[in-house]
């Protein structure tokens, strides 16, 4: 299991179009990409501080993404932000609620 962690800070006065764009246009088409597995989002509505986790099957599954559907999110939402967006992909090394044990996620 990989993670795809994004951290940015929205311009405050763009948060609800934001929140709108991702989670009613982006989000449903995210969820339907192949190995998505959980989308996890945390908002600090009067800073812009903004951090999304999702959860993919395989490395594959996020470079898919990546370099399809992410393209089109960001070309849309990017200008909604102060600067770039950060963007790491990693291997899971636990997770209780998926009942992962330390150096068996990516395995």
């Amino acid at each position: 299991m990989f993670s795809r962690i994004i951290s940015c800070t929205i311009n405050p006065a763009k948060v609800n179009e934001f929140k709108n764009a991702l989670n009613n246009e982006f989000l449903p088409r995210i969820q339907a990409q192949a190995g998505f597995l959980e989308n996890i989002e945390s908002l600090d509505p009067a800073t812009g501080q903004f951090s999304c986790v999702t959860l993919w099957k395989t490395a594959s599954d996020v470079d898919n993404y990546h370099n399809g559907l992410f393209q089109e999110v960001a070309a849309k939402l990017v200008p909604l932000m102060q600067g770039n967006p950060t963007v790491q992909t990693l291997p899971v090394e636990n997770s209780s609620a998926h009942n992962i044990q330390a150096g068996k996620a990516a395995a």
